[in-house]
């Protein structure tokens, strides 16, 4: 009996042990995928000086998390294409659409930001490199080199672990000098007075300081949460000319609107819509600070979204119509806020579910102008 038992037992650690492993297979899958990685080779890492400090990168940045597409807004300003963050947004397709919060009955308003530098780089005569390698000494160096030769590198890290505080907080720094110590960053968030304001400030501007030691540990702790394939990992751009046309961006962002509903996770007006599903099932027992700030950010990012279709389309009646859904979406996202804040989830929902259908119908008119060129 004993023995059947313990096999019984070990026959469980192999099925969880397999499905875990399975999962994991599928999610590094899609990082390589989706992420398109390359691996440091020995001309990425060089014999860079002892110290380093770029003057020629603006420090951007927004009490709004939207750390990604500012950071490459401050790369591609370093390399002369300077464009309004909402633009930014449309290339990369980052704040459109929704997508569920792992762990939480919450939405961000995007998509996965980092499918978007690759996206966005060769719109903005730029290409994106995302290198990878499992070697902290390696990174670092790496790190040094691409500095010392003149190029802001953008690094991903666990800022909760950056700041030596509690939890996990993904964020996207962009790092402008180094020394004997540790790296100077820009901080793309500012949300925290005590740290840095929101603003646009000259390029070589002092930043902010971070212990080497600190910085990989940063960087490897968001690898592991994430499960990447990789411990660290560090994205510049380079120039190029190629430009491709806006019809596919256009498309792709339509789609995100819209969302699907899947055996999966649902996306964009979907998962707003089970959002609001679940608050009516499961009342104020699914509230959380994470919602909240989901509507909040979807409130001012669909103000910008509608912002960038009449700057990138002017005069296009279909598109004006999608911008005209957008900033209706905004204010339904804002009265979500508002009501979530106050606990009245009768109007939360409403209101969500009214952001989900404007989000559709801003998709729909997307989808027509696209077929028809643009």
């Amino acid at each position: 009996m004993w023995v059947l038992g313990l096999s019984g037992v070990v026959g469980l650690a192999v099925l969880i042990g397999g499905y875990l492993y399975a999962m994991r297979s599928v999610v590094q899958a899609y990082y390589l995928g989706e992420y398109q990685p390359t691996a440091l080779t020995a001309a990425d890492l060089g014999e860079p000086p002892a110290a380093h400090r770029l003057t020629d990168v603006p420090w951007f940045s927004e009490a709004t998390p939207v750390d990604q597409s500012v950071s490459l807004r401050m790369l591609a300003a370093q390399q002369g294409h300077l464009v309004p963050r909402s633009t930014v947004d449309f290339l990369m397709g980052f704040t459109w659409g929704a997508m569920p919060v792992p762990g939480h009955i919450a939405f961000f308003p995007g998509q996965d930001p980092e499918s978007g530098f690759l996206r966005a780089a060769p719109q903005l005569g730029l290409t994106r490199r995302y290198l990878t390698t499992d070697a902290g000494d390696d990174f670092v160096r790496a790190l040094r080199t691409f500095l010392s030769k003149g190029r802001a590198v953008r690094v991903m890290v666990d800022q909760a672990m950056l700041l030596e505080q509690t939890g996990l907080e993904p964020r996207s720094l962009v790092l402008v000098g180094y020394d004997a110590t540790g790296f100077e960053y820009y901080e793309p968030t500012c949300d925290d007075p005590k740290r840095c304001e929101p603003g646009e400030r000259a390029p070589g501007t002092a930043g902010l300081p971070v212990k080497t030691e600190r910085l990989r540990l940063a960087v490897e702790t968001l690898a592991l949460a994430n499960q990447y394939p990789w411990k660290y990992q560090l994205l510049v751009l380079e120039p190029a000319t190629q430009l491709p046309a806006l019809e596919a961006t256009l498309a792709r962002n339509a789609r995100a609107l819209i969302g699907a509903k899947t055996a999966g996770p649902p996306s964009g007006a979907f998962a707003v819509r089970a959002v609001a599903d679940a608050l009516e099932k499961h009342g104020d027992g699914v509230l959380s600070p994470q919602l909240v700030r989901g509507a909040k950010v979807a409130a001012q990012v669909r103000l910008d979204d509608a912002a960038a279709l009449l700057d990138l389309f002017p005069g296009h009646g279909e598109l004006a119509k999608g911008a005209e859904s957008l900033e209706q979406a905004a204010a339904h996202y804002e009265a979500a806020a508002k009501a979530l804040e106050v606990k009245d989830l009768t109007r939360a929902q409403q209101a969500l579910r009214e952001a989900a259908s404007a989000d559709t119908e801003a998709g729909q008119a997307l989808v027509l102008s696209a077929a028809d060129g643009g």
